[in-house]
Parts: structure tokens; C-alpha cells; sequence
């Protein structure tokens, strides 16, 4: 057993322990010290088993009741077993390849597991070491589907992982003794040869096929086997050195490494990588450690959330006393002024039940009437102050449904806008009947000194004035200053001399003013 402690890409400490009592309890001493930390199993062991079995593309139950046939049939004394999923093949029935793993003797990890068991260490899965392999393969360039990646983690064995397009096949776990002394490299390129056999009586690859060989090894071995794969035949061997990997990887590590463990220990360090033969009963103190992360956070979150809101109430706090002194010297100010006032004050004699008829009077207007006489007022008094001797006496204005009426319409006034409908054509039409505002307009020219003929021109200048404007539905003068029309009698003497005195003449007239009212205007 080898504790590797990883800080990133920095190894920090490599401690090995003895499968025997005395290192069974410096095992259990150290993961003591480790204080509850997570820990990650890495397998490297002869009693793994690989097959490949292809069955029906299922879901469900289904998928799962031949996945534990396939279980109890291959690996049945083992409570280590796993599934993985590799290809999916489409040709005629659609059928699924999966890949078998398992430990065929479990009893090698009781006394290791014992000890994580006894010292409540959380245990984030046990991993195996070929399977993690396939990273490290992909990242090796070659042309070739069929890959085998010789790694050595301890003296006396020697690990050969055969992978198809990627794929794990079959991995083999063999004794070699040759690794400080003996010829090293012949004892690795015998055992090549007889994995290549191997594939080739399982008909994994055809015996024409070339394989890529990747070997993993220290400075020790490098050259011989270099020398001794010039001449591959079938097989196309990379001789990788461990130590130049380790640099390619921007590992750090303390002193120069002989075996391959480190390279695969750091990629069984990286979260991507999940759980492979770890079960409930061995990962309950993980999820207790889960459990007391997220206990641990949410205390923190609550702990800051109540900081917060102390933070804010106190805020809040400040802010309510100021708004408090505020308002006390705004109080003191307007009651300053309320008795400024109350000194001056000026007494009225209109009563409250009047001012409140006023008001209702006021917002009945408002209500009831479309029209008032305002608009018209204004627009007939900018008219008339054209013509600087001439002043409005009196003001009739109402409203009527006829252009010719002489009286309000009952109702009239009170009639509300009504929006516009449209008939068949398109053309718009109004509902009911059409509204006029009417004025009967007296006035009077200032200053007259008796001279009728200038009068009536005026009179005339101010109706043509008022037609132009286009402001006006109808304009009719009704009283002149002298009536001239054919129907009256003229009689009096009509020069500018008289023999009444110049105060006392008078020239009044009179106008009716007709504007139509627009239903639909706001």
C-alpha cells in the first residue's frame, strides 16, 4: 500500500506500508492523522478480470436484470464488480458492448478497508488503474487501432492494458524479476508477443495487424529498450520516458521517479473520474463527510445572511433617526409658519355651506357639460381686439343640435364623446345628432362721433375678418350700427353733422357666431 498526498499537480509525501500487522497499524496511525480528509483506493492488482460481453440495446429493468446475469455468470463470489459502457452497434439488431469488470479475490482489500472502516475515513471510490489508463492513452499519437501500455508501479510486476479505438479490451497483470538484474528488455518484448497471440486467438485483431506499443519506463531501462525494439516487425513501439512525462505534465514531485505510480496516482486524484467498485457500505463516511460540508456551508450562509441583515437594520436604524429629526425641525417650520399665518390672518364672510355649493356647482360643470363658454370667449375676444374701437357688451353662448336655433337643445350640453364607427366602406359615421356652439355677441364702438358709414365698415371688416379665419361654422351679422337692409325704412338725417350732441350718439351692433362642436376631441 502506498499513501500518495497531492496538493495539485505537487506531490507532497509518499508513505508505503507493509501488508503485514505492524504495517496494517502504521496504516491505521496515519489515516488518524489525516483527520476525516477524503481518500481515493487505487487498484493495481493480478486478481482483476476484463471481459468484454455484447447484449441487446435495453433500458431500464431490463438492461439491469442482464447486466446482473451477466454478474452472478462471471464474477460471482464478488462484491466488487462493475459495467461500463463502451459502443453502441447499429448494424441490423441494435445491440450494446459492454465491458466486466471485477476482483475475483476481495479478500486482499478486507484488512485495508478494515481500516478505513475503523478510523471513519470518508472513501470517495475505489478506482482501478487500467481503466483510468484510457486518459493517458489518448494523449500517445499513433495511426494504429490497437494500443498496448506497459507500465511497472511495483518491481515484481508488470501491467499490460490493451485498448481498441480507445477502449479498454483486456488488461494483464504478469510476475517479471528481471527489473535490477537480468535482461529486462527481453523479458518485456517476450511477454508483448505472447498478449499479441493472445488477441489474436480471441479474435480481437487479425495477426497481420500492427500494434502500437507504448512503453512507460525509468533512465534505467530506456536505452536497452530502445536498441532492442528498433526491428518491431508487427508492432510499432514508443519508448516513453517516466520522468520526461512527468515533466510534460507539469508535475512536481522531489526526486526522480523509477516506476509509473505517480503518473497514474495524480489522474486518480481529478474529480472527472468516477467511482468503480466502492459501494454504500463503503462510502457511507463519505456522504457523512457531504453531509457535514453542506451543514458546515449552510451555517456560514446563515451566520453571513445574519450579519447582513443586523447590518441593514442598524442602517435602517440610523436612517430612521435622521428621517425622525428631519421631521422634527420640518414640523417646527411649518408650525413657525402656520402662526406667522394665523397673525395675519385675513376673516371672510362667505359661509362654509356656500363655498360647498360653489364646489359641487363647480364639479358638476365639469361632469355634465362637453363644452364651455371658455374656448369661444377667447377666440371671439381675439377677433373682435383687432379692431381697437370696437368692445364686447354682452356674451350668450349655448349649445343646440341645429345650426339654426335660437334656444339650447334640452340635453344637449350633456351630451359625452362618442367614439367613431366605421361602416362597411370604411367610412366613419357618427352616432346621434351633431352639436353647435352658439354666441349672440352685443357690442359697441368706442368714441363714435356720429359717422354711420365708418361704423357699418367696420362692422363689415370684423364679420369678413372672422369668415377668413376659418375658425367658425357660421357668421351672420344680426344688428348693425344704422340697419340698411331692404326690408327697414330709413329716416333721419344720416350725416356726420347732427344736431344731437357728439355724446350722445351710439353705434351698436350685434353678431350671431355658430361653431361646431367636435364629439371625439379631448
Amino acid at each position: 500500500m502506498v499513501a500518495q498526498e497531492w496538493n495539485g499537480r505537487k506531490l507532497n509525501s509518499s508513505v508505503y506500508f507493509e501488508p503485514d500487522e505492524q504495517g496494517l497499524d502504521l496504516f491505521r496511525a496515519y489515516l488518524e492523522s489525516l483527520r476525516s480528509e477524503p481518500v481515493r483506493l487505487l487498484l493495481d492488482l493480478i486478481e482483476e478480470e476484463f471481459r468484454q460481453v455484447t447484449i441487446p440495446l435495453l433500458r431500464g429493468a431490463d438492461r439491469q436484470n442482464i447486466i446482473e446475469r451477466n454478474f452472478t455468470k462471471l464474477f460471482r463470489n464478488s462484491g466488487f464488480r462493475n459495467a461500463i459502457s463502451q459502443q453502441v452497434i447499429r448494424k441490423g439488431r441494435k445491440e450494446e458492448r459492454l465491458l466486466f469488470t471485477g476482483l475475483t479475490n476481495q479478500e486482499l482489500l478486507k484488512p485495508w478497508l478494515e481500516m478505513l472502516e475503523a478510523t471513519r475515513t470518508p472513501l470517495v471510490g475505489i478506482l482501478s488503474l487500467p481503466l483510468i489508463s484510457e486518459s493517458l492513452v489518448n494523449e500517445f499519437e499513433t495511426n494504429h487501432d490497437c494500443v498496448i501500455l506497459v507500465s511497472q508501479q511495483v518491481p515484481s510486476n508488470l501491467r499490460q492494458s490493451v485498448f481498441i479505438k480507445g477502449k479498454l479490451v483486456l488488461s494483464r497483470l504478469v510476475p517479471i524479476a528481471s527489473f535490477y538484474q537480468g535482461d529486462y528488455a527481453e523479458d518485456v518484448i517476450r511477454d508483448i508477443e505472447g498478449t499479441q497471440r493472445y488477441l489474436v486467438s480471441q479474435r480481437l485483431i487479425d495477426r497481420n495487424d500492427t500494434i502500437s506499443v507504448q512503453i512507460l519506463t525509468n533512465k534505467r531501462h530506456y536505452d536497452k529498450l530502445v536498441i532492442k525494439c528498433e526491428s518491431g516487425g508487427t508492432f510499432d513501439y514508443q519508448i516513453h520516458n517516466i520522468n520526461e512525462l512527468i515533466e510534460k505534465e507539469k508535475l512536481e514531485v522531489s526526486e526522480e521517479q523509477d516506476f509509473s505510480s505517480v503518473l497514474f496516482c495524480y489522474q486518480a486524484t481529478q474529480k472527472s473520474f468516477p467511482n468503480h467498485y466502492a459501494g454504500t457500505a463503503e462510502r457511507k463516511y463519505f456522504y457523512h463527510y457531504i453531509a457535514r460540508l453542506l451543514a458546515r456551508f449552510t451555517a456560514i450562509g446563515l451566520v453571513t445572511a445574519s450579519l447582513g441583515f443586523l447590518a441593514v437594520s442598524i442602517a435602517k436604524g440610523m436612517l430612521y433617526d435622521s428621517t425622525i429629526h428631519e421631521m422634527q425641525l420640518l414640523e417646527q417650520k411649518y408650525v413657525s409658519k402656520f402662526n406667522q399665518l394665523n397673525e395675519h390672518k385675513i376673516d371672510s364672510d362667505i359661509s362654509t355651506s356656500d363655498m360647498k355649493n360653489v364646489i359641487q356647482t363647480v364639479e358638476k360643470i365639469n361632469k355634465n357639460y362637453l363644452r364651455s363658454p371658455n374656448q369661444m370667449m377667447a377666440m371671439i375676444s381675439q377677433d373682435i381686439s383687432l379692431f381697437n374701437d370696437m368692445r364686447a357688451t354682452s356674451f350668450d353662448w349655448f349649445v343646440a343640435d341645429s345650426i339654426d336655433a335660437t334656444e339650447p337643445t334640452p340635453q344637449a350640453s350633456k351630451v359625452k364623446d362618442k367614439k367613431a364607427r366605421r361602416g362597411r366602406r370604411g367610412n366613419v359615421r357618427r352616432k346621434g345628432k351633431q352639436l353647435f356652439e352658439i354666441v349672440r355677441l352685443d357690442g359697441k364702438l368706442l368714441n363714435f362721433d356720429g359717422d354711420y358709414r365708418y361704423a357699418l365698415s367696420l362692422v363689415n371688416d370684423l364679420e369678413d375678418t372672422m369668415i377668413i379665419s376659418g375658425k367658425y361654422k357660421q357668421v351672420e351679422i344680426t344688428r348693425r350700427p344704422l340697419n340698411v337692409a331692404p326690408s327697414e325704412s330709413l329716416a333721419g338725417d344720416v350725416s356726420v353733422k347732427l344736431n344731437k350732441k357728439k355724446d350722445d350718439a351710439r353705434a351698436e351692433f350685434s353678431l350671431r357666431v355658430v361653431r361646431e362642436v367636435k364629439l371625439n376631441a379631448k
